[in-house]
């Protein structure tokens, strides 16, 4: 079943009209009168559905049954990650965070970084796209870029911290572990300084994720895969 996105459900409801927008992608997708598909709005709520109705209005749906939090995780993965000069490589980063199932993603400002703001819009479009690919029923949160020192300040909140190194050690353990943060560096790296400041909290591992040097995006998509494929 095709994946769509309608952020007004809820469980009261029996019918669902989608937007203009997404009722387009179901005619794209050549799915028919009583055919079923899936809706979630992004908060955790996915319905399983069938299309009863085909309108230049919007195309009515009739509810099935509902699932809570379907293909998520049982934890929460915040991605930390340094903004990046080239967008189309940052968006890359915000599409595969979200069918891997980061739940909320943190641009941050560093030593290194050259870029202080990102297209919110875009960011969006992008994982919303992903989280429909996915089948996923939660949208990642994001917030606005960050320094690297407010993120720091809040490392005790986490359960875990994963830091990506290139000197750092070849084992994790996230076992028990429910709320986990990662931290991936810029083009550059953290520097030095930062690399000291985040490990002054004990709560943090710091993790080489091979031999050789990783850009942003491979090192982010890597650090989440491997958290990821211990905790499913």
């Amino acid at each position: 079943m095709e994946c769509f996105y309608a952020e007004h459900i809820d469980s009261s409801m029996n019918e669902i009209y989608l937007s203009l927008e997404e009722s387009k992608h179901t005619k794209s997708l050549r799915i028919n009168i009583d055919d079923e598909l899936l809706v979630t709005n992004g908060k955790g709520l996915t319905a399983k559905c069938k299309l009863s109705k085909i309108s230049k209005e919007g195309n009515l749906l009739s509810i099935i049954e509902f699932y809570e939090n379907f293909n998520e995780l049982n934890h929460h993965i915040t991605l930390a990650i340094g903004m990046i000069d080239n967008n189309d490589r940052f968006e890359f980063i915000i599409e595969k965070a979200t069918e891997l199932g980061v739940v909320e993603i943190v641009p941050i400002i560093t030593h290194y970084s050259s870029k202080t703001k990102i297209r919110h819009d875009r960011m969006l479009a992008k994982s919303i796209a992903a989280m429909k690919q996915s089948k996923r029923s939660v949208l990642p949160d994001f917030t606005e870029p960050i320094k690297l020192s407010h993120i720091v300040e809040k490392i005790s909140n986490f359960d875990t911290v994963i830091l990506a190194d290139e000197n750092g050690k070849n084992c994790i353990n996230v076992k028990d572990k429910k709320n986990i943060l990662i931290l991936c560096g810029p083009e550059g790296g953290f520097s030095l300084d930062e690399i000291g400041e985040i490990n002054n909290n004990q709560n943090v591992q710091n993790i080489k994720l091979s031999k050789t040097r990783l850009r942003t995006e491979t090192a982010a998509i890597s650090a989440i895969s491997l958290i990821v494929s211990k905790l499913i």
